[in-house]
């Protein structure tokens, strides 16, 4: 009879311990983390993704994605849906090179952006993720609030089960409900995934999210410091945010918006470097970085900007941008 109960009560412990042990998916961010955000990804090419799986980059944030008022997740490269009616019916191609990505690869996660405005028209993203999570509203053809039979919870599932997504990256410039977010991260960790922040602005915004949600599963902060971010200093938002994350700044490379010359902060490889030498300086404990985004170091290679304008850069190969971004990174992390 003793051994009996022991065992009960041993089994009741250890449920009891289980429950109690922090949230932790899988894909945890490695110590010293470069990301490499995707626009021009999809489809892709195989020329692209090898290159990617070489570069030493360890994070693909996968973008841009959208949601539509129908339900429907569309992506940013070819303004068609990816997911219609809670199927996933994008390209092909794109999910075989996608799940590709970590094989014999310096890449370990793999990050899914959803950003906030198609075109800049409202309503967006956020619009429709503040209007859904909410199981008392009623929405016609949307499955509301963030149960498993949910449209938002769907959308994520799928992003999950088809493309192995580790992470959902949240990319709000407009909408700033943070309850509605909140509850988005708790639909990731049910799925057993991790939810990252993008913000460029409204740091009380930010906090509410950090503060509402576990550590583990908020698990890094992408700093945008180009266009509306361009002044940005990272030690105020340690200062200000005070996060137990790591904070990681985003630099845009030259040949975004098809010029070589700076545009809203766009930055040549030396430059990027001179800017993150002054972030550590500031924040010591600076463990990654990203660059926004494959589409632009496409862009560079294309307009010939190492010729045109070599203040701009010496790359004249997508590789040749991908090593020279990779060295500087790690040089000053």
């Amino acid at each position: 009879m003793r051994t009996f109960l022991s065992v009960i009560f041993l089994a009741a412990f250890s449920l009891f311990s289980f429950a109690q042990q922090p949230y932790a998916p899988a894909a945890a961010l490695p110590a010293k983390n470069l990301a490499m955000f995707g626009r021009g990804l999809y489809p892709g090419n195989d020329t692209t993704y090898h290159l990617l799986k070489r570069s030493g980059f360890n994070t693909i944030l996968l973008s841009s994605f959208y949601i539509h008022a129908d339900g429907d997740l569309y992506s940013g490269d070819s303004h068609q849906p990816i997911i219609h009616q809670g199927k996933w019916v994008g390209d092909a191609g794109y999910v075989k090179r996608v799940k590709d990505l970590k094989t014999k690869s310096s890449i370990s996660r793999i990050e899914i952006l959803l950003e906030g405005r198609w075109y800049g028209q409202p309503p967006n993203t956020f619009d429709f993720i503040r209007d859904w999570y909410d199981p008392a509203k009623a929405v016609p053809g949307i499955v509301t609030g963030t149960g498993k039979e949910s449209t938002l919870y769907n959308i994520i599932k799928v992003l999950k089960e088809v493309l192995g997504a580790d992470a959902i990256c949240i990319d709000d410039e407009s909408v700033y409900h943070s309850p509605s977010i909140i509850a988005m991260g708790k639909i990731a960790a049910d799925l057993n995934m991790h939810m990252t922040l993008c913000p460029f602005k409204r740091n009380n915004y930010w906090t509410e999210i950090l503060e509402a949600s576990d550590n583990n599963l908020v698990d890094a902060l992408y700093l945008q410091c180009y266009d509306g971010g361009v002044r940005n200093e990272i030690k105020d938002w340690v200062q200000g945010l005070k996060p137990a994350q790591p904070i990681y700044p985003i630099f845009m490379v030259r040949g975004s918006f098809s010029t070589c010359d700076t545009h809203k902060g766009s930055k040549s490889v030396a430059e990027i470097s001179k800017q993150l030498r002054g972030f550590k300086k500031d924040y010591p404990g600076m463990s990654g970085a990203a660059i926004w985004q494959m589409e632009d170091l496409n862009s560079f290679v294309k307009l010939g900007c190492a010729i045109k304008q070599p203040s701009s850069g010496t790359a004249k190969s997508v590789a040749e941008f991908l090593s020279q971004l990779k060295k500087a990174l790690k040089k000053e992390l």
